[in-house]
């Protein structure tokens, strides 16, 4: 599994930069160019903030809280005995897009983001891969509550029954 987290982690990293490359070679700053006219266009923005471009103001200090999450989550995931698919897909996934936007804002003081779907603030990979490890992270959670639900209320049928 390890392997697995690594090659993630690094494949997502790599992506994400090459990605960011790519649309910083094509575009201008503030240049959008149409894929599907209206849905998805390409359009080079620069984020010194957080999400959807908030607290600008504050972009070292965001540096530091994404090096501190990166390696907490990266101690965490190599700590654990016996990692689960689940939680090396999720950890890789946060730790490649961690260090995708770390990247950015350690070398050019702000995140580059390119993928515009008009309805949606303009994001990157890195953030896609954030986004992704939220969401099956949420999903297992609520798995893993659901069945333990299912289990108790198996036991307390048996429990009646008996």
């Amino acid at each position: 599994m390890r392997v697995w987290f690594f090659a993630t982690a690094g494949l997502v990293t790599l992506l994400d930069q090459l990605s960011k490359w790519w649309a910083q070679w094509l575009l201008a700053p503030g240049q959008s160019i149409p894929i599907v006219p209206g849905v998805l266009h390409l359009t080079l923005a620069f984020n010194r903030g957080i999400a959807f471009g908030l607290f600008p103001s504050l972009g070292e200090v965001f540096l530091w809280v994404s090096l501190a999450i990166t390696v907490g989550v990266l101690v965490y995931y190599l700590r654990l005995p016996s990692p689960t698919p689940w939680t090396t897909t999720i950890a890789s996934l946060l730790v490649g897009g961690s260090l995708g936007n770390l990247w950015d804002r350690v070398r050019l003081g702000h995140v580059v983001d390119f993928i515009d779907f008009r309805v949606f603030p303009v994001f990157n990979i890195a953030d896609t891969a954030i986004t992704c490890a939220t969401v099956l992270w949420i999903m297992h959670l609520w798995s893993a509550i659901r069945s333990e639900q299912q289990a108790e209320s198996a036991d307390g049928e048996d429990c009646r029954l008996g």
